[in-house]
């Protein structure tokens, strides 16, 4: 905005010097003065020198140019950016001074707006001619150092051109012998004796900067607290995201354990049913293969000699059989010895071919004291045997073993140890035992107890004994 009244004071031609276009006067205004238009003067001259290069007034800062105020566009309302330096703060001013020309102009007319928007000229070169010609030497130090002089100037010389240098340039003043607006002379019969004090005017123009810096609190504020909003509201979606994403944890969680948890209930079931089956089967009385023996025409020669060694009936009957007819006297005097023989096989070897085996298991606990320091703990041994009835009377059933058990009442720790052996069969045999058992022997008693130091087995099935003459 700060501008428009410098573009005015050139562009603006009354109708008494239609005649001469802008850059017509400066170029004679300036070989009346002398004047070079290489850029190198200052002042006004430098102003006619940019306009006879055709060099635009653009905008400097954010509130030095045409239609442009606080770094927007609206007329009615300055944007909230800040002067970049001094001379921009100077443009500052300049612009609320027309918003307070134009107030009172639509109160007491036209003629009263022209007043104080010369009366805001004059405020713009007052406070442009206090910047020292050095702009490193002012408050706001700008950035660009060559600009901010020129427009600097462009300030100065924008709002001190007088009137009478377009009307007769031979008659062209000295550049600051009058500070008064272009506007002055296109109203140049208006009484000008009641213009408003410069102090009040300058009271009047902080107060509207006041304003608009109260304006720029309240956009920070409210910019602040919609950033802290905004904030909060990624905060908050940010911890929803990560409850949800723990939730969806958790959930896998807790179905990944209700399946391990399923699997190992149902692996357990499996191994307590293979449990309750093998003891099952254990208890059962397993029953002793068919003995199938060959006939004496089916048995090689060592065949024969072990079975007739062993005494086998059906052997000695084979052989009488193979004699008949051929040796009566041989046949007969064999079967008397035959007969002989039989007589005097004893009856447990008669049971051997008449019993079953039949696995006996037999058990029995005892407890000892190692209670210490006011703490009791017994602790529970258990043994546990296990053999065949006919042991090694029967080929391949003589083999036997036994399990330890020891329990603590304390803490309930346990201890266990095994070790095989073998049993000489019948409800009077003796079982031994090798490996960590070595030299452990245990006699069968009527094949119900077993008698061990310290303690007494019982034998859980006695009627696996019961077709044995005692």
């Amino acid at each position: 905005m700060l501008a428009a009244a410098a573009t005015c004071s050139l562009l603006m031609a009354t109708e008494a010097l239609a005649e001469l276009s802008v850059r017509d006067r400066c170029e004679q205004a300036l070989k009346m003065m002398g004047v070079k238009t290489d850029g190198t003067e200052r002042g006004w001259a430098s102003l006619c020198a940019g306009v006879i290069k055709n060099e635009p007034i653009t905008r400097y800062g954010n509130w030095y140019g045409p239609g442009y105020w606080g770094g927007g566009e609206d007329p009615h309302r300055a944007g909230l950016a800040a002067p970049v330096d001094s001379l921009d703060a100077v443009a500052m001013r300049h612009d609320f001074g027309y918003v307070i020309a134009e107030k009172y102009g639509k109160i007491y007319g036209k003629q009263y707006e022209y007043k104080l928007k010369a009366m805001a000229d004059r405020v713009a070169v007052r406070d442009a001619l206090k910047l020292p010609e050095d702009p490193r030497k002012w408050p706001q130090v700008p950035k660009d150092i060559e600009a901010a002089s020129r427009y600097r100037d462009r300030i100065i010389t924008g709002f001190i051109i007088e009137s009478d240098i377009y009307k007769n340039l031979a008659g062209a003043t000295k550049v600051g012998d009058a500070i008064t607006s272009p506007f002055i002379t296109m109203f140049d019969q208006i009484d000008y004796s009641h213009v408003p004090d410069l102090a009040k005017f300058d009271r009047e123009v902080a107060s509207h900067i006041n304003g608009w810096k109260k304006q720029v609190a309240q956009k920070a504020a409210e910019d602040k607290k919609l950033k802290e909003a905004a904030e909060k509201a990624s905060l908050q979606q940010g911890e929803a995201e990560q409850q949800a994403a723990e939730k969806e944890q958790a959930e896998k969680e807790r179905a990944a354990r209700k399946a391990k948890e399923a699997k190992e209930a149902k692996e357990a079931q499996e191994a307590r049913t293979r449990l309750e089956e093998k003891i099952k089967a254990s208890k059962q009385e397993p029953k002793a293969p068919p003995v199938k023996r060959k006939s004496y025409e089916e048995m090689t020669p060592e065949e024969r000699h072990e079975a007739l060694k062993n005494n086998y009936p059906e052997a000695w009957k084979g052989l009488r059989n193979a004699l008949v007819g051929e040796d009566k006297a041989a046949a007969e005097e064999i079967l008397e010895e035959e007969e002989q023989v039989e007589a005097e096989t004893s009856q447990e070897e008669k049971a051997e071919v008449e019993i079953q085996p039949v696995r006996v298991t037999a058990s029995g606990s005892f407890d000892e004291d190692h209670s210490s320091g006011g703490f009791a703990n017994i602790v529970t041994t258990t043994i546990t045997v296990s053999f065949w009835n006919v042991g090694n009377q029967v080929p391949g059933y003589g083999e036997a073993s036994m399990k330890t058990s020891s329990v603590s009442s304390l803490n309930g720790a346990t201890s266990e140890s095994s070790c095989g052996g073998t049993f000489s069969g019948g409800p009077n045999g003796v079982l031994r035992f090798s490996g960590e058992c070595d030299g452990v022997s245990l006699s069968l008693r009527g094949g119900s107890t077993i008698s061990a130091e310290g303690v007494s087995l019982t034998v859980s099935n006695p009627s696996a004994f019961s077709d044995w003459e005692q």
